[in-house]
């Protein structure tokens, strides 16, 4: 199976385990054995080192960057083309990058590791948390 992190996941993931949801603990310990394999896209990366600036967390472009050298199948997921055509259906998601993570997510037919309950409740992509 394949997941796309949102931010928050991939956040918790790395400073906080403890306070992601059962299901996606379980998904995430399944990814770090290989047994599934999580994408991260770019538009996370770009949303975390902005929450750096800000303040909001300690976690950076390092960290997410180690997370990726540790394990191999948690993989960086560049912006395409296939993400844009999705992204312009989505005119319902208000915040850019929830439509990126989204389009990110219908664009490679994964499930979404998310706690954003806005997300679950829109119906676009199956969510697990």
């Amino acid at each position: 199976m394949r997941y796309v992190l949102d931010t928050h996941a991939l956040v918790l993931a790395l400073a906080a385990p403890k306070k992601l949801g059962d299901d996606a603990r379980r998904v995430l310990r399944r990814i770090e054995r290989g047994q599934d394999e999580g994408l991260v896209p770019a538009a996370v990366g770009a949303e975390i080192a902005i929450l750096r600036e800000l303040g909001r967390t300690e976690v950076g472009v390092p960290e997410v960057k180690a997370a990726f050298a540790d394990t191999p199948s948690l993989r960086f997921l560049p912006l395409d083309f296939a993400q844009l055509e999705v992204f312009a259906t989505l005119q319902s998601l208000r915040d850019p990058f929830d439509r990126l993570i989204v389009s990110a997510t219908l664009a490679t037919g994964s499930r979404l590791l998310s706690k954003d309950v806005a997300l679950t409740e829109s119906g676009l992509v199956h969510v697990v948390w």
